[in-house]
């Protein structure tokens, strides 16, 4: 099945599913009761409508994004106090604070080689804990020192303890076809000013 959402490429709502005979008769006949009963509001229909116009008219634009995403990687990418996740094409990047020690994987093991998991999951959510924390109040800090530059960047917002397994935390940039490839080096190279200074401190 080949799946396409509206809500992050075009900003909207809604999205498609395309696959087999089999799989789209599936959709169709399951489909409606909930595709019903929770709609997508006409506006964002058309706004995803539009989107898709807007893509297929000024293609370049698409050029543009991954120009300044490459440019914006080649900067990043030489900060060693970091780690990036993101795929280097994806102009979302998230940043995570390097770790310079392992903690959880091996901690792990030791309670499942032990056969005694009990005596140590307390231990390792204790360090996981403080590391979020950690992490958390450096990120924030980049973010406002960061906007004191003009520039404007977030930290990814998680609902802490909601999840499954609770993600780090991180810095969220959205890379945009509207600034040039100049501007959007000079944005990034505040961010990279900043992360050198803020992370410094913790070594």
């Amino acid at each position: 099945m080949l799946v396409g959402s509206g809500a992050i490429g075009l900003a909207s709502a809604g999205g498609f599913c395309a696959g087999s005979k089999i799989v789209v008769d599936h959709q169709r006949i399951n489909g409606p009761s909930f595709v019903y009963s929770a709609a997508m509001p006409g506006l964002l229909a058309v706004s995803a409508s539009e989107g898709i116009n807007i893509l297929r008219n000024t293609p370049s634009i698409l050029e543009t994004l991954q120009d300044n995403t490459r440019a914006a990687r080649s900067i990043l990418d030489k900060i060693d106090c970091i780690t990036i996740p993101s795929h280097p094409a994806s102009p979302v990047i998230h940043i995570y604070v390097r770790q310079s020690t392992p903690t959880a994987a091996p901690i792990m093991a030791a309670a499942s080689s032990s056969g005694s998991a009990s005596k140590h999951v307390p231990a390792r959510n204790a360090v996981k804990e403080a590391e979020y924390d950690v992490e958390e109040r450096l990120l924030q800090e980049v973010v406002e020192e960061v906007l004191a530059h003009g520039v404007i960047v977030t930290r990814a917002k998680r609902l802490k303890g909601q999840e499954m397994e609770t993600p780090r935390p991180s810095i969220r940039l959205a890379l945009t076809s509207a600034l040039t490839k100049k501007e959007t080096e000079k944005a990034v190279g505040v961010v990279k000013t900043v992360l050198v200074k803020v992370l410094g401190k913790r070594r």
